[in-house]
């Protein structure tokens, strides 16, 4: 099976939730640790993209600085991908904590029955999920086009590179999660409550399957 490394894109200011996410308590450990724990388990490396100085905490963790600072997540991919030496990679935020196992096999499993698509990337309600995707390492060169001509949209490189997109119905098919809990993220801080209680309902699902 082809080698996949993940990137976990730590974020940078989080205005709209009023604090740093990646630090917020979160099934007792921060969220940035449980979301690290959870690739590491799933992936052959993982890269985390962020301050060096803030993110010390995470033990054993490869943490790279931005090589294109305050360029926003479109820089983030750029820099994961720069630093990866792997053709294929899982980039994700570090606010969808619920992502899972059944997802980044049905990733993976669409990335071999397509391998000539430069990105891997679900749609869910209409929209594309850029981050909880799969990128090649070979667009680099877009994306740097992307940066230095400012444009620092996070799609702005998909109009010229080369996709598959998975639907919703392949998602439901295919996957048993809830998926609005699976693409489920943190954006404003109203919506840490919603979080705990994925994540109880979550919890109470595998206690009773273990009964």
């Amino acid at each position: 099976m082809t080698k996949i490394n993940a990137v976990l894109l730590a974020g940078g200011e989080s205005s709209r939730f009023g604090s740093d996410k990646a630090l917020l308590y979160f099934a007792g450990m921060t969220l940035i640790e449980y979301i690290h724990n959870n690739l590491q388990e799933n992936f052959s490396r993982v890269i985390v993209v962020g301050s060096k100085d803030k993110y010390s905490f995470l033990k054993e963790a490869e943490i790279r600085e931005d090589i294109y600072q305050n360029r926003g997540p479109l820089a983030g991919i750029y820099t994961g991908l720069y630093y990866s030496e792997s053709s294929y990679n899982f980039i994700c935020g570090c606010d969808m904590p619920f992502l899972d196992k059944d997802y980044f096999d049905l990733l993976k499993k669409e990335k071999a029955e397509e391998l000539s698509a430069e990105i891997i990337v679900p749609r869910f309600k209409g929209y594309l999920e850029p981050l909880a995707a799969i990128y090649k390492r070979s667009l680099l060169a877009k994306i740097k086009k992307e940066i230095l001509a400012d444009n620092l949209k996070i799609k702005s490189f998909y109009q010229n590179s080369s996709r598959r997109i998975i639907k919703e119905e392949i998602l439901k098919k295919d996957l048993t999660v809830d998926l609005e809990r699976l693409f489920f993220n943190l954006n404003y801080p109203e919506d840490r409550e919603k979080a705990l209680n994925y994540f109880m309902e979550g919890a109470d699902k595998i206690a009773k399957a273990e009964k």
